[in-house]
């Protein structure tokens, strides 16, 4: 009996030891050592506002984010991460606009803001075949007969198939 209440009592204190790892995680952030910038969304129209997410690693301290798309701007840390937003100007022609993180250590990061016009953005939606059965009638009638069709041509092979092994077992 002791042993199995000492089993017991192993076996909830590494439950517990588990539990509360995967709950409070790691002391350290997960980026603790990685230098990086996001920009979010990496795809814009000039004359709007993007939002700046980085890293500097375990320096805690404002960095700058640099790009031709936007000028200078200063990032602070919040929540372990430094965060800043720009603004892309509404001149600004489409391409794709290196966005560079320069920390306090020296050390840097680089990603891509993609800049569209107005014009660039699709006009109509993309050619999946033309429309046929949306426009004349009769789609869903014909994807109904058809996934019933089948469904009866399933179930006659299982049913054939089961039928089947039971003459073979005779």
């Amino acid at each position: 009996m002791r042993a199995v209440l000492s089993r017991l009592a192993v076996g909830g204190a590494t439950l517990l030891a588990g539990a509360a790892t995967l709950l409070l995680g790691p002391a350290t952030p997960a980026h603790a050592d990685t230098v990086f910038i996001e920009v979010n969304p990496s795809t814009i129209l000039a004359g709007y506002q993007v939002a700046l997410r980085g890293s500097c690693g375990a320096n805690p301290n404002q960095a700058k984010a640099t790009s031709t798309a936007f000028g200078t701007v200063t990032m602070t840390p919040e929540k372990g991460f430094l965060i800043g937003s720009a603004t892309i100007p509404s001149d600004k022609k489409p391409a794709g606009y290196s966005v560079k993180l320069t920390c306090a250590s020296g050390s840097t990061a680089t990603t891509t803001v993609w800049v569209i016009s107005a014009s660039s953005t699709p006009t109509k939606g993309p050619n999946t075949g033309g429309g046929y059965l949306a426009h004349h009638g009769g789609g869903g009638t014909a994807l109904l007969a058809g996934g019933l069709a089948a469904v009866a041509a399933g179930g006659a092979l299982a049913f054939w198939t089961a039928r089947r092994r039971r003459e073979v077992r005779l």
